[in-house]
């Protein structure tokens, strides 16, 4: 009797073991790689759909949009007296500054005239006086390209003043291509600056030439060749570049002793006398009032410089500038053409 118990109670085991493993399972694999499970007798109905989800922030270039769906903060600096501007930073990740916005993959600077602000609309093609803006690409915490010129679009800003909350609605098209559109409604947090969004962007040694109609081209500075008149008292320096610019593979940048051997370190091109820049067509000086021949140059009347001569024999050298110029024949004259040099190392 004892037997025949025990084998049915075997068989009862055997058989609640066996129904445990049979259950059908619906698995779908997400692209993370994590899984989840659906027990098929729990399932109804399985329905596709596609839908329309409005982005808050999307930045389209080359053919490759990125899309943020939410604007994580608006931080904001109210204008700090009447008739100021007021400006707007925001990126793709949260941030109590400024600052942390450069942890994100995009960051967007907008200041907006103290007649337009959440007064609604700002052509952005024909109101340029009405605001400024903008669009910083991150890599690393730096600023790996801005983009600040913009060809048409349209910006709104709005506010509530019951409950403070702020719309803010932009397109816009930079000279490159790129389409940033941004939706945002919320109430800003308030800070004392942004301009720790806007990191300086980082160069190798390299040289960028835009021609009129702002194409970039790009080389690689690949030598540097120092020569001394001690008939002008200037210095010359001759980068080789890797690739033409402007019909050259060579720039050509001169100074004056007292330029070469200063340690301000930074210089306002336009007020510095004695300076010459030349890549090809490209040619600018720095109004010297002791040289009588300065009147027949381009002088130009922008740019800055940055030019430090170290101890151990390297420079840190970094131009930027526009084709304008004055000379005898006006004033404000040239194109649009822009050169953005950078150089860091030895000239020995």
């Amino acid at each position: 009797m004892k037997k025949i118990f025990l084998a049915g109670l075997f068989a009862a085991v055997s058989t609640i073991g066996a129904y445990a493993l049979d259950e059908e399972l619906m698995i779908v694999t997400l692209k993370d790689g994590s899984t989840v499970e659906y027990n098929v007798e729990n399932v109804e109905r399985v329905n596709f759909e596609n839908r329309h989800t409005e982005e808050a922030f999307t930045v389209t270039s080359d053919g490759h949009t990125a899309s943020y769906p939410s604007i994580p903060v608006m931080l904001r600096v109210k204008a700090a007296e009447t008739g100021a501007a007021t400006q707007f930073g925001f990126g793709t990740v949260s941030a109590t500054d400024a600052s942390g916005l450069v942890d994100g993959e995009y960051g967007m600077y907008l200041k907006v005239s103290a007649l337009k602000i959440y007064a609604g609309d700002i052509d952005l093609a024909t109101e340029t006086e009405s605001y400024s803006m903008r669009l910083i690409k991150y890599a690393d915490g730096q600023a790996e390209e801005i983009l600040e010129a913009v060809t048409s679009g349209r910006l709104t800003t709005k506010i509530n003043n019951k409950n403070n909350q702020v719309t803010i609605n932009l397109e816009a098209t930079f000279d490159n291509g790129t389409v940033v559109t941004a939706n945002y409604v919320g109430r800003p947090t308030d800070v004392e600056s942004l301009d720790a969004m806007i990191p300086a962007k980082q160069y190798g040694n390299e040289m960028f030439y835009y021609d009129s109609s702002q194409n970039e081209f790009n080389a690689k500075i690949t030598d540097v060749y120092k020569s001394y008149s001690s008939y002008s008292g200037k210095t010359t320096l001759r980068f080789s570049l890797d690739d033409y610019l402007n019909g050259e593979e060579e720039v050509r940048i001169v100074f004056t002793d007292d330029l070469f051997k200063s340690t301000q370190g930074t210089f306002n091109l336009a007020e510095t006398a004695g300076w010459e820049l030349r890549l090809g067509g490209f040619q600018l000086s720095g109004y010297d009032e002791n040289d009588p021949n300065s009147n027949y140059k381009n002088c130009a009347d922008n740019g800055t410089m940055k030019f430090i001569n170290n101890a151990d024999g390297t420079i840190e050298l970094f131009i930027e500038v526009q084709n304008y110029y004055n000379n005898y024949m006006g004033t404000h004259l040239g194109t649009p053409e822009k050169v953005i040099f950078n150089y860091v190392g030895s000239i020995e």
